[in-house]
């Protein structure tokens, strides 16, 4: 799929979103819930993905059992999403409900990990909030049969390896966030590096094109090449 013309790039606003690691203490490791996104998906169609999606409207007006102003500082101040990181947490809550049927309870539950910000030149952006959070115990995830279609309980060096085999479909933004967890032996270690976190800067990838603006690669701030292409961000 071609890249937009810098035009029509420029006037796609990413839209907030929210995603959520799920993590369990398996047997050598910690384990992360990936759901598989439905071919017919219109975004990333039949790549595994972390349970998540767009904030809605009305995720802010629903009512949180945290206090707003000490959410807005643990997440909003952190993250740079500010005021609306309530509903961040919110819509994070929710798509779990929704995608995977696992009730997370209370905003308390989430630790803010990375911000992504999808690049110029996609049809489709989201301007997005990474949460870490322990798995509920007594609760078995399960699909929600339209929007993903399987889910996995996987540790991050087996996904990743399945996915340079090609056997475990993953874009961009998901295999890095996978490879960030390989230092974690467990749980809480993940949880309390997450909360230990004085600030997140937004992650904003660039896709490298060819002649006829088809997307051949992906950089990183400070990787060679980054500033030859367009970007909304450091």
């Amino acid at each position: 799929m071609p890249a937009l013309d810098l035009a029509a790039a420029r006037a796609v606003v990413p839209r907030a979103a929210s995603t959520t690691l799920v993590l369990r203490d398996g047997g050598p490791g910690i384990e992360v819930l990936m759901v598989k996104r439905s071919a017919q998906a219109s975004f990333m169609p039949g790549s595994y993905v972390f349970p998540g999606g767009a904030v809605d409207a009305s995720d802010a007006d629903t009512a949180i059992d945290e206090p707003r102003e000490t959410l807005i500082a643990r997440i909003g101040r952190i993250t740079g999403v500010g005021e609306r990181a309530p509903a961040y947490a919110v819509a994070a809550l929710r798509e779990c409900r929704e995608e995977c049927a696992l009730d997370l309870g209370s905003t308390r539950a989430l630790q803010p990990w990375s911000r992504w910000v999808t690049p110029l030149g996609l049809p489709k952006r989201f301007d997005t909030l990474f949460f870490v959070a322990r798995a509920p115990d007594g609760q078995t995830p399960r699909p929600d049969e339209a929007e993903t279609t399987t889910l996995e309980w996987v540790a991050p060096g087996r996904a990743l390896e399945g996915h340079t085999a090609g056997t475990f479909q993953m874009e961009f933004a998901t295999v890095t966030t996978v490879r960030s967890l390989l230092p974690f032996a467990s749980v809480q270690d993940t949880l309390s590096h997450a909360a230990a976190q004085h600030e997140m800067r937004a992650v904003h990838p660039r896709l490298v094109l060819d002649a006829q603006r088809r997307i051949t690669g992906v950089l990183l701030a400070g990787q060679a090449g980054y500033d030859d292409w367009p970007g909304d961000g450091p």
